[in-house]
């Protein structure tokens, strides 16, 4: 710029503030005290845009805090490796974590209560999010080990069904698959805790459908694994988002702390 420029807009910036910010009686002028201050708070100000676009130099990194909702029966299992992934590899981002349906958890990233969510994909997607799978997991029957002979019909018969929460994801697969063979049943029980079903398999209460990393995780020796057929039945683990949100922009960095 030319000094004329510069002289016309410190002028201009002196009536702007209504304020004298150079002393014109030197050659050439020099700043007034009250100038100096001011410069001292522009430097201030220009480091502080500069941190501000250096935030958004790394295109898709997690910076900031962010809400994320985690689907119960995946958070025993997925959370502890997510957050210390993101401790190594999003050292600029927080997360606030909390768990529920996924039906619930869809509707708050849906309504941008949530940045994100982790949730079992089943039946029809809201057209407002983007899924995104991170795993598929196999559902398996487990059952006691003195019905292992039995087929599947039989055990039926004999034992109560034992289902997880028919209002979740994992439940609907399950409901639409037992509706759908036309299983006779003997009873159902309903629970909401992934660990207790299998405890009352363990027990020989009943038998259950759930994904085979959960029955793994807590059947004993008196329990027998056994597939749902061919094709087996299976549920997508996904992260949802908002389309267009920036959480959506940064899949990418997601998908990364949910894989090895």
């Amino acid at each position: 710029m030319t000094l004329s420029a510069v002289s016309m807009q410190m002028k201009a910036l002196e009536r702007d503030l209504d304020v004298q910010i150079f002393d014109r009686t030197m050659r050439p002028p020099q700043l007034t005290p009250l100038g100096r201050d001011l410069a001292q708070s522009a430097r201030r100000i220009v480091s502080a845009q500069d941190e501000l676009l250096a935030l958004t130099r790394v295109r898709g990194a997690l910076r900031g805090t962010y809400h994320i909702g985690f689907i119960v029966t995946a958070s025993v299992r997925l959370l502890p490796t997510f957050l210390a992934k993101a401790r190594a590899r999003a050292a600029a981002a927080s997360f606030v974590i909390e768990t529920g349906l996924s039906e619930t958890l869809q509707n708050r990233v849906a309504t941008g209560q949530l940045d994100a969510a982790v949730v079992t994909r089943s039946g029809a997607d809201n057209p407002k999010l983007c899924y995104s799978t991170i795993r598929t997991e196999e559902l398996v029957y487990a059952l006691p080990a003195d019905y292992a002979e039995l087929d599947i019909d039989a055990c039926m018969r004999e034992l109560p069904f034992v289902l997880f929460m028919p209002n979740s994801g994992i439940g609907r697969l399950v409901s639409s698959h037992l509706t759908g063979r036309g299983y006779p049943q003997r009873g159902t029980m309903i629970l909401d805790s992934v660990e207790a079903i299998v405890e009352c398999v363990n027990s020989g209460i009943g038998l259950t459908i759930l994904p085979r990393p959960d029955v793994e995780r807590y059947a004993d020796d008196g329990v027998v694994i056994a597939a749902t057929g061919s094709p087996p039945l299976q549920r997508e683990v996904s992260i949802v988002t908002t389309k267009g949100s920036v959480a959506d922009q940064q899949i990418d960095a997601f998908h990364d702390l949910f894989t090895a």
